[in-house]
């Protein structure tokens, strides 16, 4: 089967070293970001390590203007996995096998923006990764798998996204020869069990000594340290990052 993978961040360059190990499985390109596409990932990857793979390498600004150069890849699948871009129905509907992706929650649970930074503000002590099939709703397409994993109550953002990873490669391994053998499942989301974060906004990483709890400052400083901006204090114009933190009961 052949693959088309567009990533732009570190979970999906590591899901792309278990998947080049798959029998039966062609990975014909890589599509990421251009280094002057206005789309950012807090953890972005340089271009220069995707290179690395000796794969057909295209850096984009912006998926939906590349129609021509998907149909000339002419991929039977499209492995989306860390891309922020809303991607279209006429790219959608190239690929005869679909489009899969990875959102870390367990759908419908948590659809939307900034999965771990969210699960960790509000306090899950589990969460997963799910794989599933790229529709035009938000999150909506039906699922494939779904791999569980435990969030500790002291887990920083880069404790989880570590566990995503590790997720995500048992949901490669297991799943996309499946779809190869077209033998995947696809099971429909229930929309009465969805749940929908909300943005993260740059002014949420403020630290309210005033006006947070502590309880709610720690889990900020967990949810928005690394790979991700950090919590921070400010004062006369001075900013303080606080990159890791222990509650002391």
């Amino acid at each position: 089967m052949d693959i088309l993978w567009l990533s732009a961040n570190q979970l999906g360059y590591e899901l792309l070293k278990t998947a080049l190990n798959l029998d039966g499985i062609k990975v014909k390109a890589v599509i990421t970001l251009a280094p002057d596409a206005e789309t950012k990932m807090y953890d972005g990857i340089s271009y220069s390590k995707w290179e690395k793979f000796g794969i057909d390498l295209h850096l984009i600004k912006q998926i939906n203007g590349e129609k021509a150069l998907i149909q000339k890849i002419a991929p039977q699948l499209i492995v989306v996995c860390g891309w922020r871009q809303i991607i279209g129905k006429d790219i959608l509907e190239i690929p005869p096998k679909g489009v899969i992706g990875f959102h870390p929650t367990l759908l419908p649970y948590g659809r939307g923006p900034a999965p771990i930074i969210n699960s960790i503000l509000c306090g899950l002590k589990e969460s997963g990764v799910t794989m599933y099939y790229f529709s035009a709703g938000l999150d909506e397409g039906d699922i494939i798998g779904q791999e569980r994993f435990a969030i500790a109550r002291n887990d920083h953002a880069s404790d989880v996204y570590k566990k995503v990873i590790r997720a995500g490669k048992r949901l490669v391994q297991k799943h996309i020869p499946l779809i190869a053998a077209e033998k995947a499942a696809r099971i429909k989301q229930n929309g009465k069990e969805a749940t929908y974060f909300d943005p993260v906004r740059l002014s949420d990483n403020l630290i309210d000594f005033e006006k947070e709890s502590l309880e709610t400052i720690y889990k900020k400083i967990r949810a928005l340290s690394h790979p991700y901006k950090g919590a921070f204090l400010e004062k006369q114009g001075k900013k303080l990052i606080i990159w890791n933190a222990e509650l002391i009961e």
